[in-house]
């Protein structure tokens, strides 16, 4: 599943491998698929995370939806929350949004009729599907304010029990205003975010 997620090239320029981040995606995808619900993504990339899980789990199979939101062309600066994040944002997308991807991304998932790729600016795109309950949520958009405007929509559909993965919630001092306001949501909703050794964030709806 691992190597199907990165055959599109989502980890060129990349460090290193990201084995156990994909292997945490691919647990809760799996403990959400017991729930009722559909899974979304915001924050695709090239898709090696939602392209392992549907390996991992022959998602092709399953009666749930899989909803991939991304502009599929790089993090749009102008929501940066600092100049400490802008910069990162910019530097993220020399790095591996230098081009638009999202037809690569397409063909990636052409085996499975039930994921769903939605071109985008999040949150704007969100308000142009119609679902209803979701199970499984993933967030890496590598932009506080977006994700903050992404679990604010989401968060109501997420059914108790249903599993949130933010990305890079611990994964150092360049994501600190997700963290912050990550924090702060949490705290408003009354709930814990699990941090990861892996630099995610996990939270399981209570």
């Amino acid at each position: 599943a691992y190597s199907e997620g990165v055959k599109q090239g989502g980890l060129e320029n990349h460090p290193g491998g990201i084995q156990f981040r994909v292997y945490v995606c691919c647990w809760a995808a799996q403990y959400a698929s017991n729930l009722e619900g559909d899974f979304v993504e915001c924050g695709v990339g090239k898709g090696i995370f939602s392209k392992a899980i549907c390996v991992y789990l022959n998602f092709e199979s399953a009666t749930k939806t899989f909803y991939l939101f991304d502009t599929f062309q790089g993090i749009p600066l102008e929501d940066a929350s600092s100049d400490k994040e802008k910069s990162n944002m910019s530097y993220l997308n020399e790095l591996h949004f230098d081009t638009n991807y999202s037809e690569v991304v397409k063909n990636s998932f052409k085996d499975f009729p039930n994921v769903e790729v939605v071109i985008g600016k999040v949150p704007e795109s969100l308000h142009g599907v119609n679902f209803n309950k979701i199970s499984y949520i993933s967030i890496d958009m590598n932009n506080a304010k977006a994700e903050i405007s992404a679990i604010e929509f989401l968060w109501d559909k997420l059914v108790f029990g249903g599993i949130i993965v933010l990305d890079d919630y611990a994964y150092g001092e360049e994501f600190r205003e997700q963290k912050n306001a990550w924090d702060k949501f949490a705290a408003k909703k009354q709930f814990e975010i699990l941090s990861l050794p892996t630099g995610q964030g996990l939270i399981i709806k209570s």
